[in-house]
Order: C-alpha cells, then sequence, then structure tokens
C-alpha cells in the first residue's frame, strides 16, 4: 500500500480509467444503464479536478472525479478503487487529494448517493458533507438519492 502513488490524471489515461468505470459499473443496482464512457473521461482527464492512484506497476487502481458546475462549486461524481485493492486506504487519499485541490480554490463541493448505501453515507459525512437534502427518484422512478454538500473550506477531519 505504501508504494501507491496518488497523482493528478493525463488526458493519456483516460482509456485504463473508462475501463475502471465500465467494471466498477456492473457491480451498481442499475448496472444495465450505460456507463460514462471514454469521451467523457477524455474531456473530464483534461479539465476536471481527476486523481488516480497507480500501484507498483503503474496500473491504474483508483479514480476519483470532480467536475466545475456553473452554480455551486464542484461535482464529485466518481470514486472507485479495483475491487482487490479496496480496503487499503487507496480511496482515502484519493478523496484527501481532491478535496484539496477543491479547498485551494476556497470552493464548495456536492454528491449524490443512494440512502441505501450507509457506508457511503457515513464515509461522506466524515469528509465534512454536512448539508443533505433527499430526492424522491433523482435519476428514475426508482432511484432515490441525498444530495450532500461540503461547504468551502470544510477542512478534513482525518
Amino acid at each position: 500500500m505504501s508504494n501507491i502513488k496518488i497523482q493528478p490524471a493525463k488526458a493519456l489515461d483516460f482509456i485504463a480509467i473508462a475501463a475502471l468505470d465500465r467494471i466498477a459499473w456492473k457491480e451498481g443496482i442499475d448496472s444495465e444503464f450505460i456507463p460514462d464512457g471514454e469521451h467523457a473521461w477524455r474531456v473530464w482527464t483534461e479539465h476536471a479536478l481527476t486523481f488516480i492512484a497507480r500501484d507498483t506497476n503503474a496500473d491504474i487502481i483508483g479514480v476519483v472525479l470532480a467536475f466545475p458546475t456553473i452554480r455551486q462549486g464542484y461535482c464529485l461524481h466518481k470514486i472507485m478503487v479495483v475491487k482487490k485493492h479496496r480496503g487499503q486506504g487507496i480511496g482515502a487519499k484519493l478523496l484527501t487529494a481532491l478535496l484539496a485541490a477543491i479547498d485551494s480554490e476556497n470552493a464548495s463541493c456536492f454528491l449524490t448517493v443512494s440512502p441505501a448505501n450507509r457506508d457511503a453515507l457515513k464515509l461522506y459525512r466524515q469528509w465534512g458533507f454536512t448539508e443533505e437534502k433527499f430526492h424522491i427518484g433523482y435519476y428514475r422512478a426508482t432511484e432515490d438519492r441525498f444530495l450532500l454538500t461540503r461547504p468551502r473550506n470544510e477542512r478534513n477531519p482525518r
């Protein structure tokens, strides 16, 4: 785990990140819907806050993404770690890097999360996402979500 490198993604990383996204997406409840494709990751790696985790073989084993929004700072859109590398603190390191970048811009950040995902809700609250709004049918009639917001310059509690 100590040899894991967290770094900003580069444009050329987009294909490997999109491949990881397709694998992670299959684990979700609504896995029949299309995940973000290479075209979106190509733009995000260059124009959004995207950090990757590389293992000792330089393979991408995790990614976190937040893109700027018109009205409310950044949207934390994705965080994922390859299944066999979970539980090693890689997601926390990715989130630390991302939130430090957002804090350096004095911006707020929001995300959506399933109310059923208790582990994620607990994690996000620990990272300073305190304001919550419940939305029935946020994506589809069967997909309720919490919208959580982390105010500007909320410092990492860890």
